[in-house]
Order: structure tokens, then C-alpha cells, then sequence
């Protein structure tokens, strides 16, 4: 989208609209189909770097609804975008942090591998806390994130070997995170 703020104006009276650009509009669906918020992705250095807005403010950001199956294990990563790259994966928007509609050791967190990021190493602790799984990322992982991994050439098929022999809970996942973390 061009202009990406001139979309918002029509959904979203209020809002002021300066430095329009062009975006990457990515929308959000709940379980039915029905659209219930977008998000705009910055396709250069303009702050923020995403800006959600809702179209149904009851409804939690999260990405995926309409195409994860609830009986299979689910993957949730922080970005839409990483999402597509992973099976049976939901995003979290923003803070929308925990998925209650499924038991805790049927869902693995799959954080950015941004160590010396607080808020993150922060989300891994709590995540732990809640004795859902965790993808510790290994010493050797030189990719932000998923998006990162696969522009960077690695198969869709290494990528979730990674994720599967880096994936961990409770005591194992805190061991590792201790090690993991820069901060």
C-alpha cells in the first residue's frame, strides 16, 4: 500500500496522519474469517516498524486464527511474517502473549534471537513461568529471526530442525536461557 495512513484515515476517523509511506498491510482474521484488524510493516527504517490497528477493539492481535488447528501443536512466533515459515503457527501482536485455548505443553514459544533484547529475555521468562515450551536459540544462530533464516538461504526443513532440537521447558529452558541471554 502506497500510503499506508490514508488506509488507516478511512477506517479510523481520528487518527492524524503525517510522514505517510508505503507499508506492507498484513490482516488479521479471527477464527470465522471475518477481518478484525491489519497491520502496516515498514518497508525501510520508519518508526514503528509495524502499527496494528483494530477493527474489533475485544479482539487480542493475534495472527493466524483462521489457518491454526487447535487439536495439533502450535507454534506462536512474535511477527506475521515468521509465521508463514513455521507449521501450525500463530503471531503475537504486540502483547498479546499467552494462548489460553490450549493446554500449556501443546505450545511452543518461538522468540526473535535478539539475547540482549530485555523485553524478550523477559516475555522467555515468563513464558517458563507459565510452563509453556521454548525455543532457545543456539550459540551458533547468527539470524534475527525466521524471516532472517530464510532470506538468509537456510531450508524450511533446517529451519524447523533448529526449532525442534532447541526446544525446551521448565528447568532445561531456564538453564539455557540463563546461558543464552547477554543482558
Amino acid at each position: 500500500m502506497d500510503k499506508f495512513y490514508e488506509l488507516v484515515k478511512k477506517v479510523k476517523k481520528d487518527i492524524t496522519i503525517k510522514n505517510d509511506h508505503p507499508r506492507l498491510v498484513i490482516p488479521f482474521y479471527d477464527t470465522t474469517g471475518k477481518l478484525f484488524a491489519f497491520q502496516g510493516r515498514a518497508f525501510g527504517n520508519e518508526q514503528p516498524k509495524y502499527v496494528t490497528i483494530k477493527l474489533d477493539e475485544n479482539k487480542r492481535k493475534i495472527y493466524g486464527l483462521e489457518r491454526v488447528n487447535l487439536t495439533q501443536h502450535i507454534n506462536i512466533v512474535e511477527g506475521p511474517i515468521d509465521s508463514l515459515f513455521v507449521d501450525n503457527c500463530l503471531a503475537m501482536g504486540g502483547a498479546d502473549l499467552f494462548f489460553s485455548r490450549v493446554p500449556a505443553e501443546q505450545v511452543t514459544y518461538i522468540f526473535d534471537n535478539e539475547p540482549r533484547n530485555k523485553e524478550i529475555v523477559k516475555r522467555m521468562y515468563d513464558v517458563i513461568e507459565k510452563n509453556y515450551n521454548l525455543v532457545v536459540w543456539p550459540d551458533d544462530m547468527r539470524h534475527k529471526d525466521i524471516n532472517d533464516m530464510v532470506l538468509g538461504k537456510l531450508a524450511i526443513s533446517e529451519i524447523n530442525d533448529i526449532i525442534s532440537t532447541n526446544t525446551c521447558s521448565k528447568l532445561e529452558a531456564m538453564t539455557r536461557l540463563n546461558n543464552w541471554k547477554k543482558i
